[in-house]
């Protein structure tokens, strides 16, 4: 009983250690690997924790840029981020979007490229959404919760505000695209002109029949 009691007490030791370190670690790896997959990392870079970057060709990175936890980057239309560059948890960055005038609603299986461009000494808080094409420039601090697109002036400080219209979608093509029932499934893959319900629906007979059989 004596020794059970010591094997919990060494097992709750380890796991308090790795509760406590594991992110180190973690950041550590990360900035070692990152150096070695994206195109260009510079001195000081640190990612605190775990998270997923994908275009990593397509990515430059320069010196003391600091990425918190739980950051999700997708890189494949162009990402710089200038020096000194702090970034909290939860950012959520993209550089491409699906094309919703493609050939299928809402979007079709196709992307749109556009680059990214933070500039150097940027401040930018926990939760923060950036669209493609964004630039920052230099100096900008971006408030918590903020969805950014667009162009950050220099030295701005911006916060999270309420949802804006941007544009309107091309109706014409949108009509066209609803009376001819062209949908995209999963990814925007196209799916049959007959449309989802129609594919279950003969689903759904085949089955029964099958079952009746």
């Amino acid at each position: 009983m004596r020794k059970f009691h010591r094997l919990r007490l060494m097992i709750g030791k380890i796991l308090f250690f790795i509760d406590n370190n594991y992110k180190a670690f973690l950041s550590y790896f990360l900035s070692h690997y990152y150096k070695e997959k994206v195109n260009k990392v510079g001195q000081g870079v640190r990612f605190n924790g775990k998270s997923k970057l994908t275009g990593m060709n397509h990515i430059e990175i320069e010196d003391n840029v600091h990425i918190g936890d739980n950051a999700f980057i997708r890189g494949e239309g162009g990402l710089f981020i200038g020096e000194n560059t702090h970034i909290a948890r939860n950012l959520v960055l993209y550089t491409h979007s699906h094309n919703y005038e493609g050939e299928a609603l809402p979007y079709d299986n196709s992307f749109r490229f556009r680059d990214v461009i933070i500039e150097k000494n940027v401040w930018i808080g926990i939760n923060v959404t950036i669209a493609p094409g964004t630039h920052i420039k230099e100096g900008a601090i971006i408030g918590a919760g903020s969805v950014v697109h667009g162009v950050i002036e220099k030295m701005g400080i911006y916060g999270a505000s309420g949802p804006n219209l941007l544009r309107q979608r091309d109706q014409e093509h949108y009509e066209k695209l609803d009376r001819e029932r062209r949908y995209g499934g999963m990814n925007g893959v196209p799916l049959p002109a007959k449309g989802i319900g129609e594919v279950q629906r003969v689903s759904n007979v085949s089955k029964s029949s099958k079952e009746e059989g």
